[in-house]
């Protein structure tokens, strides 16, 4: 009676497969199974699967043919080659054994039955999978290796190009002498990849507000036909290529400008805002964030305030979130909305009104002891007033002067303090090297100094050195932050320019990302004391313009 014969066909990749199958293992092992007499009677075919990277229990074939074995219905497993059965030292070997002693015989066309008859059985029946995890792995290695020298070169290093982008030959042949891809700009697709930057740096929205903007406005996934699912959007906005950079694994391209669909300034900030709206971002902060407040009652105690220039929600009618604080208990206040009157014939008992709530007085009574609410119209105004008076001086500064009145001329004192330090730097030098040759001439007795005294001389010299070294050090790092902080500021009185011309104009989350880069912290206590303070590069700013 012939024996009953399952065959299993793998191959790593899809690329590899012919027209939906796996001709060339397939062939060889009908041919083999005639030769020897066999019947088969089920053949599995795994395609794009790896044997080095997918694990025997994550295999749907592995795992029937395992059943089938432990019912008894087939005599041999036959492959092609040993390594189709997997790649992984740790477990294939294991396998193989596991089918032998289940009464399987397993068979490879080329290289014959594996057998476990004697301990140098079990050794080479190890020593092949170890082999061939180890060409998995240089495989590996080289692959990565070669995607990350393309991308690197600037092209396409294959598979579906990214939402914005598609793929066009341009005559680049590779060293199969076949026509490679490009990647360029899609015209159809990239306004949308502008839109959802565009959106989300301008009004702070994710992905689930812009998708449903985008759903509103009309605009559809031109590769799917549905609207952009929010985790696509999530995606697309983390995603560095569309700054113009070609990406595989650790491997960067340099900015290549024809594939930039959003500059890197732009990108930055979508960044910026995602990392400050994730919900780990106050505990990733936590040990740089504290500082000391004082409370209404006089008390002083430690809070974790994150750096923050974007809403913490941008949502609603309030002008503030995340930047808004209790004087009384340090914690935070949060939007939310309250009836306008709770008399029960009165017209607007229904209508509700935008406030302010402290968020321990809420849920913690015993931590707080101010107010529950406050009416959020009236803060807001207090808020509002205040930056729009901040916008409108802004217009009558002189930047190249404010600039100059605040640091370039500190700048410039640092670099005139590290000259003269480096001058007196090289003229210590000299006296050390002087006194180094009198050492020489005291230890022969052709000097008036004695040793001890030129040592004592020689360690003063170099005291006066490493002070120096240090002073050297200090002023070009003072130096330098005063040019960064130059740069800075001119940059906010630019801000500060583009944001005086719309505040007036601007959409309730418009204003609220405003104040977000204005504003660093509202502290209200009760009967409405409001105080507030303002980021740091902006506190120096309005500290130029005199403001009260």
């Amino acid at each position: 009676m012939a024996k009953k014969v399952y065959c299993l066909y793998r191959v790593s990749t899809k690329g590899q497969v012919e027209k939906d199958d796996i001709p060339m293992q397939k062939q060889r092992c009908h041919e083999f199974a005639k030769e020897k007499g066999w019947e088969i009677l089920k053949e599995f075919s795994e395609k794009g699967v790896s044997g080095f990277k997918v694990s025997a229990k994550d295999r749907d074939a592995i795992q029937e043919i395992q059943r089938d074995a432990a019912m008894g219905q087939f005599d041999i497993l036959l492959v092609f080659m040993f390594d189709r059965l997997g790649r992984k030292e740790d477990e294939t070997p294991f396998i193989v054994e596991w089918f032998v002693q289940n009464g399987i015989e397993v068979w490879s066309t080329e290289e014959g039955q594996q057998r476990f008859d004697t301990h140098v059985d079990k050794l080479m029946n190890y020593i092949r999978y170890w082999q061939a995890s180890g060409e998995s792995l240089k495989t590996s290695i080289r692959t990565k290796t070669r995607l990350g020298q393309i991308v690197q070169e600037g092209h396409h290093k294959g598979g579906t190009p990214a939402y914005g982008y598609q793929l066009v030959k341009k005559g680049r042949i590779g060293k199969k002498n076949r026509e490679l891809y490009d990647i360029e700009i899609s015209p159809e697709e990239s306004p949308t990849i502008k839109e959802m930057y565009d959106l989300a740096d301008k009004f702070g929205y994710g992905g689930r507000r812009i998708s449903t903007e985008l759903k509103a406005k009309g605009i559809m996934n031109l590769r799917t036909g549905e609207p952009f699912h929010y985790s696509t959007i999530q995606r697309i906005l983390r995603n560095p290529m569309y700054t113009g950079i070609l990406r595989s694994g650790d491997s960067r391209s340099e900015v290549i400008p024809e594939l930039q669909i959003i500059m890197p300034e732009q990108f930055d900030r979508v960044q910026n805002q995602c990392q400050q709206r994730s919900v780990d971002y106050e505990k990733y902060f936590i040990d740089g964030s504290q500082e000391e407040i004082a409370l209404q009652n006089g008390d002083e105690i430690v809070v974790t305030r994150p750096p923050r220039n974007i809403p913490k929600r941008n949502t609603g009618k309030t002008l503030l979130s995340g930047n808004i604080f209790c004087g009384h208990c340090g914690g935070r206040i949060f939007a939310s909305t309250a009836r306008k009157s709770h008399h029960s014939t009165a017209p607007e008992t229904f209508e509700r009104v935008p406030i302010y709530k402290c968020y321990n007085r809420t849920q913690h009574k015993e931590v707080c002891d101010g107010p529950t609410t406050y009416r959020a119209g009236y803060v807001d105004q207090v808020v509002e007033n205040l930056i729009r008076g901040i916008l409108e001086r802004s217009k009558s500064i002189n930047e190249k002067d404010f600039v100059n009145k605040q640091v370039q001329v500190s700048a410039a004192q640092y670099q005139q303090k590290q000259r003269k330090a480096k001058a007196d730097y090289l003229k210590a030098t000299k006296e050390l090297s002087k006194w180094e040759a009198l050492m020489l001439d005291s230890i022969e007795g052709t000097c008036v100094f004695t040793p001890e005294q030129i040592k004592k001389r020689m360690d003063a010299v170099q005291t006066t050195l490493d002070d120096l070294t240090q002073q050297i050090s200090s002023f070009q790092e003072q130096a330098e932050t005063s040019a960064k902080l130059a740069k800075e500021l001119a940059e906010q009185h630019q801000n500060l320019l583009s944001w005086a011309g719309l505040f007036d104009s601007s959409s309730p989350q418009e204003k609220r990302m405003i104040a977000a880069q204005i504003v660093k912290a509202v502290t209200l206590t009760r009967g409405y004391g409001i105080e507030v303070e303002f980021n740091i590069s902006e506190a120096q700013y309005l500290g130029g313009m005199e403001m009260g």
